[in-house]
C-alpha cells in the first residue's frame, strides 16, 4: 500500500509538473502574441504624434505654393502682349511645377484630396493607417503608402524597426512552430504536411483575391497580384486598394506565417532527402573500395579469372556486406523521413536473413 500511495503521489508530481511546463509554454505563446500586438499599437500613436505636426504644416505650405502658381498663371497669361506660343509655354511651366508639387506622398494625398475628390483637409496620418505603417514595416512588406517625413520619425523608424522586426518575425516563427507541430503529431512523415501546407499556399492568395475583389473596385487579376506581393512580403505599393486596415493586417500575417511553415516543411523534406542520399552515396563509395581492395587480394592470391569470378558471386549474392559485421548484428532500421529508393541497390542494406544464416567464410567459397 506505500508503494501504491507513492507511485500516485509520483504520477500526480509528474501531472503537476507537465500542467505547469504546458502553462509557461502557453503563457510564451500568448505573451509573444500580445507584446507584438502592443508593440504595433504603440508604434502607431507615436507616429501620429510624431507626424500629425508636419503633416498639417506641409499641407499647408503646398496648398499655399498651388494658389501662388495659379495666381501667377492666371495673371501672366492675361497679358495681351503675350502671343499663343509664349502662353503655351507659361501652362507648360505651370504643369510642371504642379507635378514637382505632387511629386511625394504629402503632395500626392493632398493633390487628389482637394482636386480630384473634391474633399478639404483630409488626413493621412490618421491610427487606422498608422498601424497599417508600423505593421507593414516591422513584418515587413512596406507598401510605401504613407511614409515619415520629419527628421525625428524617419530616426525612429530605424529604432522602431531595429527592434520591431525581430520581435515580429520571431512572434510569427513561433505561431508557424506551434502550428507545424500541431499538425505533424498526426502523420509519421513529413511529406503529407508539407503537400497540405503546399495547397494551402496556393489556394490563400487565391481565396484573398477573391475576397479583395468582392469588397473593393479591384480587378480579379490585380487583387490575386495584390495577394501575392502582400504574403511573400514584396509590397511594391503599386496598388491601394480601400480595405479595412483590420482584415488587411490579418490577411498579411496569416499569409506570412503560412509561407514560413510551408518553407520550413519543403526544407525540412527536401534537406532530409539530400543527407539520406549522401549518408548512402559515401556507404557505396566505401564498399567499392573495398571492392577493389578484395579484387586485389583475390588476384594476388588466386589470379585474375578467380578473383573476378568469386568478387561477381560475392557482389550477386550480396554477402560482400559480412566485411561489415555492425551492419549484420544491427537490425534494419527504417528512418521516418526515408525517401523511396526502389531503384536503386544499394550494398549495405544488408543481407537476406537466409543468406545471413548460412554463415558462409569469405574466403572458402
Amino acid at each position: 500500500e506505500e508503494k501504491e500511495e507513492e507511485e500516485e503521489e509520483e504520477e500526480e508530481e509528474n501531472q503537476r509538473c507537465c500542467s505547469m511546463t504546458n502553462l509557461r509554454a502557453a503563457f510564451i505563446h500568448i505573451a509573444l502574441i500580445v507584446t507584438s500586438a502592443a508593440y504595433i499599437l504603440i508604434g502607431a500613436f507615436i507616429f501620429v504624434h510624431l507626424e500629425r505636426p508636419y503633416e498639417v504644416a506641409e499641407r499647408e505650405r503646398i496648398l499655399q505654393q498651388m494658389d501662388r502658381l495659379m495666381q501667377d498663371l492666371l495673371s501672366n497669361v492675361s497679358d495681351p502682349s503675350l502671343t499663343e506660343e509664349e502662353k503655351g509655354w507659361l501652362v507648360d511651366d505651370y504643369t510642371e511645377d504642379i507635378f514637382a508639387l505632387i511629386d511625394t506622398p504629402h503632395g500626392s494625398h493632398i493633390f487628389e484630396s482637394h482636386f480630384s475628390n473634391s474633399t478639404e483637409n483630409k488626413d493621412m496620418w490618421t491610427l487606422s493607417s498608422a498601424v497599417l505603417f508600423t505593421s507593414t514595416t516591422v513584418i515587413p512588406v512596406g507598401y510605401g503608402y504613407i511614409t515619415p517625413i520629419s527628421p525625428v520619425s524617419r530616426l525612429f523608424v530605424v529604432i522602431y524597426g531595429i527592434f520591431g522586426i525581430p520581435l515580429v518575425l520571431v512572434t510569427m516563427a513561433d505561431a508557424g512552430k506551434f502550428m507545424s507541430n500541431f499538425i505533424t503529431q498526426f502523420f509519421t512523415s513529413l511529406t503529407i504536411p508539407t503537400m497540405i501546407f503546399l495547397s494551402l499556399l496556393a489556394v490563400y492568395p487565391i481565396v484573398g483575391g477573391i475576397f479583395f475583389h468582392m469588397i473593393t473596385e479591384m480587378t480579379l487579376m490585380d487583387a490575386i497580384y495584390f495577394s501575392l506581393i502582400s504574403i511573400f512580403t514584396i509590397g511594391f505599393g503599386d496598388l491601394a486598394p480601400s480595405v479595412n486596415v483590420i482584415y488587411l493586417v490579418l490577411f498579411i500575417v496569416l499569409g506570412v506565417i503560412l509561407v514560413t511553415i510551408t518553407i520550413d516543411f519543403v526544407a525540412a523534406e527536401l534537406i532530409d532527402h539530400i543527407h539520406y542520399m549522401g549518408r548512402h552515396v559515401g556507404k557505396a563509395r566505401e564498399l567499392a573500395s573495398k571492392m577493389f581492395n578484395l579484387a586485389q587480394n583475390l588476384k594476388m592470391n588466386r589470379g585474375l579469372t578467380v578473383g573476378m569470378t568469386q568478387l561477381h558471386s560475392l557482389a550477386r549474392f550480396g554477402l560482400l556486406s559480412k566485411l561489415d559485421e555492425s551492419a549484420l548484428k544491427a537490425p534494419r532500421v527504417h528512418l521516418t523521413f526515408e525517401p523511396s529508393l526502389d531503384d536503386m541497390d544499394f550494398m549495405d542494406c544488408g543481407a537476406s536473413r537466409d543468406m545471413r544464416a548460412s554463415k558462409l567464410s569469405l574466403y572458402n567459397i
